[in-house]
């Protein structure tokens, strides 16, 4: 051994003018000869390249149990389960104890001082109940700076011990980063003091460059959710952000979008609008999982072109999209304000083709979008009334959106109608003011309410009179009121508490507009008169009606009102037989009036006047589309209350749909009003 021992240590100077160009395979053993000499006698070969693969750190936690322990602090490392155990044989010194708990106790102290500055307005019981709820926040501020304090001296362990391989540190990097700035949002201190997290910043500062792209994006992300400027840290890494995004893949490209949704400073603004360059310049790239994103948030956003590049895509992507992609392409489509109707038809189409059921809450939003869309599709509403049927109607705001939504649409589905009003109208249910005004007025748009369920509002709208009565805006006590008028379910307490002169003064005061009123003012007016004959109280003034200012018909309607008195002057002129537009002294509009004999043919307008058996007074009233329900075409509240009113004042009323009079031929349309005027007096 000694001989072998002298011959390692003089074989590099041996070996040294053999290692030339002529023999390059001795320089290994030259290299190998040297290390050979500085060992001891039983030599240790170690390999030149470490193999970082299958590379196990020689440290007490490994990399992805940091990232654990970052998502979850409660995790007990070796260490902390030895302190445990010889935690155990110490005695605790009471007052190391108090000192530990003085910041906690100080805290709460003073949330508690700041509750009793107001024990003069409170009751005990919620000066109580306020206590109790701040203690709780305080410990559970308490709670989130002590994980944070855990994560970031994790992280920093973590990027001791793993310096050697860059892929843990990264990894641990930006998941910390991610975890303290999920934990700040709820946490009043700042952690930006915080020196341990100050070498955390420093780190990115030195390395953000090493960091790859979706590693950089996630501490973009977190950053700037921790720092409301832009401070040094910030401006690097989205600097080299934008870069690095230009050829990078769309995925990313949207994820940096989101991040930067609701930039606050202008350099957060320019990485946004640098992405929506990007994306615009890439829209045949787009999956409809990025379809969807930018759709929700172009929604809102004044670009209405790129919406309308957005919609263009949807024709491309439509086969590849799934239900919940055409729900909410139309949700998107209401949010926005965009009827397409050709893109609407086909994601209807689709939607019909390939329907699933639906959770109650996307029933509410589509049903709601089809309402703001005018979208009347039959079988559509078929299928999501099924699935109201069929679901659990736990949620009473759902369950009332769904039925205001139905309202808006005129969908006058009985089954599901019941089944949302069993809901919302028991004895069980508690309803505040604008609840019951949302279920009244949807109710009585439709012409829909069993008896014992409007008897059930009726009791409960009479315990509401006085809290109606402190409200600021007394416009929701008038929906009500005219509502259960509608219906025929109001009493004369809840008339009078309308038509009293200080409500109408109420109102004016409140600031509401006079088409929002008066309208419903003359319809509970005229209910008082002919519903209600057991009222007793106040009218509305004589004069009240020369205020009012009558509503004018939609476009379409105008349009049917014109066709229908050409229709009639061919036997009736105008001048002599009928007059339009006119108003009743109880506030009731009518189209067309005219008088007709006992045969049902027309008569001067003017000797009709007269009071006599033989003639008739006729209210022409035109109804559109909107006037009616669907899929049964019948009227709806307001106009049924109007018709039977107009009918209670001796009018015969001649009711012409829209349905039908665009299917009868120019020729044919005079001859179908004599018809219909001959029926009235038969």
């Amino acid at each position: 051994m000694a001989s072998t021992s002298r011959y390692l240590s003089t074989a590099p100077q041996i070996l040294r003018c053999a290692t030339g160009r002529r023999f390059p395979f001795l320089r290994v053993f030259s290299s190998s000869a040297h290390r050979w000499s500085s060992t001891s006698l039983e030599p240790k070969i170690i390999p030149e390249k470490e193999d970082k693969k299958n590379y196990k750190p020689d440290v007490n936690i490994s990399g992805k149990t940091i990232i654990r322990k970052i998502f979850n602090t409660d995790i007990p490392n070796s260490k902390d389960i030895e302190l445990k155990e010889e935690s155990k044989h110490i005695e605790v010194d009471p007052l190391d104890m108090l000192n530990e708990s003085q910041t906690k106790a100080s805290k709460i102290h003073e949330i508690k001082s700041k509750v009793n500055k107001k024990q003069g307005q409170e009751n005990g019981d919620s000066r109580l109940r306020n206590e109790k709820l701040a203690v709780e926040k305080v410990l559970k501020q308490i709670k989130s700076e002590t994980e944070i304090e855990k994560i970031i001296q994790l992280c920093l362990e973590g990027l001791d011990t793993h310096s050697k391989y860059p892929k843990d540190v990264h990894r641990i990097l930006t998941n910390g980063l991610q975890r303290i700035s999920i934990l700040s949002l709820n946490n009043e201190s700042s952690v930006l003091d915080n020196e341990n997290f100050k070498q955390l910043i420093e780190y990115v500062e030195t390395n953000y460059k090493k960091l790859s792209l979706k590693e950089l994006l996630d501490c973009s992300c977190s950053l700037i959710s921790l720092f409301p400027e832009d401070v040094a840290v910030v401006e690097l890494v989205e600097n080299e952000l934008m870069w690095k995004i230009r050829e990078a893949d769309l995925d990313l490209v949207i994820e940096l979008h989101k991040c930067h949704e609701s930039p606050k400073t202008q350099l957060r603004k320019t990485v946004r609008v640098h992405c929506e360059g990007i994306i615009k310049r890439r829209m045949t790239e787009t999956k409809p999982v990025h379809l969807m994103y930018l759709m929700k948030h172009y929604s809102t956003r004044k670009d209405t072109k790129f919406f309308y590049k957005l919609e263009d895509r949807v024709f491309d992507l439509i086969d590849h999209m799934s239900v919940n992609n055409y729900c909410n392409i139309i949700v998107y489509s209401a949010i926005r304000g965009s009827r397409n109707e050709s893109l609407l038809r086909l994601v209807l189409f689709y939607l019909n083709k390939t329907y699933k059921k639906r959770h109650i809450q996307q029933i509410s939003s589509l049903l709601f979008s089809c309402g703001k869309l005018a979208i009347y599709d039959i079988d559509l509403f078929n299928k999501l009334s099924a699935d109201i049927m069929k679901s659990d109607l736990n949620s009473s705001k759902s369950t009332l959106n769904i039925l205001k939504s139905a309202s808006i649409l005129g969908w006058r589905h009985e089954e599901t109608l019941s089944c949302l009003l069993n809901q919302l109208v028991n004895e069980n249910q508690e309803l505040d003011l604008a609840d019951v005004e949302n279920l009244l007025f949807s109710a009585s748009t439709l012409n829909y309410c069993p008896e014992d369920k409007a008897e059930l509002l009726q009791s409960h709208c009479l315990k509401l009179i006085e809290t109606s009565m402190k409200e600021t805006s007394p416009l929701p006590w008038l929906n009500i009121v005219w509502s259960l008028a509608i219906l025929r379910k109001a009493t004369p307490e809840l008339i009078a508490t309308v038509l009293e002169p200080e409500f109408k003064k109420h109102l004016e005061q409140g600031g509401a507009n006079k088409w929002q009123y008066h309208p419903k003012l003359l319809g509970i007016n005229s209910a008082a008169h002919f519903d209600v004959p057991d009222y007793r109280g106040a009218y509305l003034p004589q004069d009240f009606l020369s205020e009012c200012e009558q509503g004018k018909n939609s476009a379409v309607k105008k349009t049917m009102c014109d066709d229908v008195l050409s229709a009639l002057e061919t036997f009736a002129p105008e001048d002599q037989f009928c007059k339009r537009n006119t108003m009743t002294v109880n506030g009731n509009k009518i189209d067309v009036e005219l008088c007709i004999d006992n045969s049902g043919l027309p008569v001067e307008y003017v000797n009709a006047q007269e009071t006599s058996s033989e003639y008739h007074r006729v209210a022409v009233k035109v109804l559109g589309f909107h006037d009616l329900t669907i899929p049964e075409k019948l009227l709806k509240g307001p106009v049924d209350m109007e018709i039977r009113h107009l009918g209670c004042q001796g009018y015969k009323v001649l009711t012409i749909t829209h349905s039908e009079w665009i299917h009868i031929k120019t020729t044919e349309k005079a001859e179908y009003l004599k018809h219909k005027l001959n029926e009235l007096v038969l």
